[in-house]
């Protein structure tokens, strides 16, 4: 029995064993795999460095490199020349995590024009896995020299004969691609900053879509063809628009301000909720109608033609407020009513009697400044004569006009 015991126990610390090898094994693996993350990591910040040194070296110094570089035969600048020229600080490594060093390469394939290759040599060739991570980490312009085809440097959307540049650094190294110019950095990403004498380096080739996020702190936005918004358009500031501005809804202001011509210095405005004034008091003019409800002249009222009034009123009826005028509603009366002390009165009417009235002239002959007139005028029936004055007219006939008034 105990015998068996023992065997028993064996098994079980052989089991514990095990575990306990395979979690060793796996924990190996990824404390590995976490090294390698950190060294591409280091190799990609690194190479960043001098791909960025190598870019303000070069540009700083383009007449000089251009005058060095050929077609096959590129101007090679150092992490030594960058660091004594202070483009990267003293104590910069020259190479990076896997033993490999950098040579900056600039040929010139054309008139004032350099193709340039940032490009690892020696060292230890890194593995396929880590050179691509690396690429990757360091972004558009990263590539590698991959043991599929030595013979190019390659990128994610790039690759350039190594030929060009006389170099056969094998597989397993580091490459990131710089084009300059001109003296400024060339390729096909928009860049953040002007660059002197390459405004097309801040252009965009295409259509930039936003996903829905906005464009912040812009200053003047100046389109060329439509400007289509299918939310608001908010403008802080002055919209200048050259062409014409049309709406579907309405146009509105939000505070005492409306239309106004600059040119001319009159428009439309509102103070209040009553009315639509105009600015600087500019005149109105229309060949058509003006209508409204009510139309009041705060001075003289000038009619060009003729004045039409359609309302009319019935003689000695009640009328507010003074001063209106109508036309009588009895045609064979007078023709024009006018509302005096609160009731409609015909022209005249009291003067004397406050009732309606016609005239008439009598005539005769003779000349001189005789009166010939001693007797009252004759007048209708149910009207009283009113004499008012004698005139002499042509041919020596004096007459005499008078006023018929009837009580009201």
């Amino acid at each position: 029995m105990k015998s068996q015991s023992r065997g028993f126990i064996s098994i079980e610390i052989l089991i514990v064993l095990i575990v306990i090898a395979m979690a060793i094994v796996q924990g190996s693996r990824l404390y590995g795999e976490y090294l390698d993350g950190l060294n591409q990591q280091m190799a990609a910040q690194q190479q960043i460095k001098v791909a960025e040194a190598g870019s303000k070296y070069i540009k700083d110094n383009f007449a000089a490199v251009l005058a060095a570089a050929g077609p096959t035969e590129p101007a090679v600048i150092t992490v030594t020349m960058l660091k004594n020229t202070k483009y990267l600080p003293t104590g910069f490594s020259d190479q990076n995590i896997y033993g490999q060093s950098y040579r900056i390469l600039a040929r010139k394939p054309d008139v004032n024009q350099l193709e340039t290759l940032v490009v690892t040599t020696g060292g230890t060739a890194a593995g396929e896995i880590d050179i691509r991570r690396v690429a990757q980490l360091i972004g558009a312009q990263g590539g590698y020299i991959s043991t599929t085809n030595t013979a190019i440097a390659q990128g994610a959307a790039w690759q350039v004969p190594l030929s060009n540049f006389g170099i056969t650094p094998g597989a397993g190294r580091l490459a990131t691609a710089l084009f300059f110019q001109n003296g400024a950095v060339a390729n096909d990403y928009l860049y953040r900053n002007a660059v002197p004498g390459k405004p097309e380096l801040n252009e965009m080739n295409t259509a930039l879509g936003m996903r829905g996020n906005n464009i912040n702190n812009a200053g003047d936005v100046n389109a060329n063809g439509n400007v289509n918004a299918q939310g608001n358009l908010n403008v802080a500031g002055d919209a200048e628009v050259d062409g014409q501005l049309y709406t579907s809804g309405w146009l509105r202001t939000r505070g005492d301000g409306g239309w106004f011509s600059e040119k001319w210095n009159g428009g439309w405005y509102m103070t209040d909720s009553t009315w639509v004034r105009s600015w600087a008091n500019k005149s109105i003019y229309t060949g058509g109608e003006v209508r409204g409800g009510t139309v009041q002249s705060d001075g003289r009222t000038t009619v060009g033609e003729y004045l039409m009034i359609s309302g009319t009123a019935t003689e000695n009826t009640a009328c507010s407020p003074n001063g209106l005028q109508a036309s009588n509603a009895n045609s064979s009366g007078p023709p024009t009513l006018y509302c005096q002390s609160g009731v409609w009165k015909a022209v005249g009417g009291t003067d004397r009697w406050g009732g309606s009235y016609w005239t008439g002239t009598q005539f005769a002959t003779g000349c001189g400044n005789v009166n010939p007139f001693t007797g009252s005028c004759s007048c209708p029936a149910g009207y009283v004569a009113n004499q008012q004055f004698a005139i002499q007219i042509e041919g020596c006939q004096p007459c005499r006009s008078f006023s018929c008034y009837k009580k009201p």
